[in-house]
């Protein structure tokens, strides 16, 4: 692993030796294009779909190293992505030579691969691995790609319970009690063994963005999670936090951290938990997460509407869970971040 992520000089050969070869194959099949028309083609149309899959092994090898480097602590990844941009403008100045030598011009100034160039290669494959990591479960769908009024749904409504409360006693004008205060019952909001506020009605983001305007069925889990009794789905799940990543670059490396520790010969469910600085290297992280939590000291305002507190992600950790596939390999089942109690205490 060179430092800035590189990728590999023999992969980057390759990949301009593949441009060569599917250049002069669009030339053979497509004489129309000029050596002028096609260096103003490219990331457009057919030739730009086969130079942006020659590139491809040049951005699948930044990630990968990217990744392993950010996992033995030698980068972070916000230093990682500015170094590897760098290696991307370096890639892309290789990129249009080796394509000028194979007799495409390349207007100067402009990108090989179209206005967007391999930075925008590169974001593309971050989000084509996501897509597939939203395909194999519901990580994505519950702790990536929602809005924050979605993960407050998550948190439901507080439950209310009549509890019994003392009224102070009546004291005389000496201060001492000369008559015992009357117990009555008050709704108040129920609470668990840490004092975090119990909810109910919480609300499955996989119901989609308009959950809320939506029938009483958006209540329960949109996926096959179904009481074995009664063969209906069972409420929608949430403990004290709704959290969620940031982005999606964040995701995947954490992904294929959590990867790089499955064991291949326990064809079970494995989970694993770890901190971010493990994933993504050393530095301050929490900016890579959002949650909220109800407010324990205020859960209900006046109004009526539920008060909730951000999430202090210090300390935080992620959690990976991973299901066989029944191919030998393993799907991301769900992953998401855990607060520390110890910086959001009620």
């Amino acid at each position: 692993m060179s430092g800035g992520f590189q990728a590999h000089p023999d992969r980057l050969d390759e990949a301009a030796k593949q441009a060569h070869e599917h250049a002069d194959k669009v030339d053979e099949h497509a004489r129309t294009l000029g050596s002028r028309t096609g260096g103003r083609s490219l990331g457009r149309g057919k030739f730009g779909a086969i130079v942006d899959n020659a590139v491809r092994p040049i951005v699948d090898s930044m990630i990968h190293d990217m990744g392993r480097a950010m996992a033995k602590g030698h980068r972070s990844i916000g230093h990682g992505l500015e170094l590897t941009g760098r290696r991307l403008e370096e890639a892309e100045r290789s990129l249009a030579k080796d394509l000028k030598a194979a007799g495409h011009d390349v207007e100067p100034g402009r990108s090989p691969l179209g206005a967007d160039g391999l930075r925008d290669a590169y974001r593309r494959r971050v989000d084509e691995r996501v897509a597939e990591l939203d395909r194999q479960g519901h990580g994505p769908g519950r702790h990536l790609n929602v809005s924050d009024q979605q993960l407050k749904d998550r948190l439901g409504v507080p439950i209310t319970e009549k509890r019994k409360v003392q009224d102070p006693p009546i004291l005389n004008d000496r201060g001492f009690p000369i008559k015992k205060g009357k117990s009555r019952m008050v709704d108040m909001p129920a609470r668990d063994a840490d004092g975090y506020i119990s909810s109910e009605k919480k609300i499955d983001p996989l119901h989609g963005p308009n959950a809320r305007s939506r029938p009483e069925d958006v209540r329960y889990d949109d996926h096959e999670v179904r009481n074995k009794e009664t063969g209906l789905p069972e409420p929608h799940r949430c403990e004290k936090y709704s959290s969620a990543f940031n982005d999606n670059e964040s995701y995947m490396y954490a992904d294929q951290h959590a990867r790089g520790r499955l064991d291949p010969n326990k064809q079970e469910p494995q989970e694993f938990e770890f901190g971010p600085e493990e994933a993504w290297g050393p530095g301050d992280h929490r900016g890579r997460f959002r949650g909220f939590f109800i407010d324990p000291q205020n859960p209900v305002g006046a109004d009526g509407a539920v008060n909730y507190r951000d999430v202090d992600f210090s300390n935080a950790r992620i959690k990976a869970i991973y299901e066989p596939d029944g191919n030998g390999g393993f799907r991301l089942k769900t992953m998401f971040p855990v607060p520390s109690d110890d910086h959001n205490r009620p």
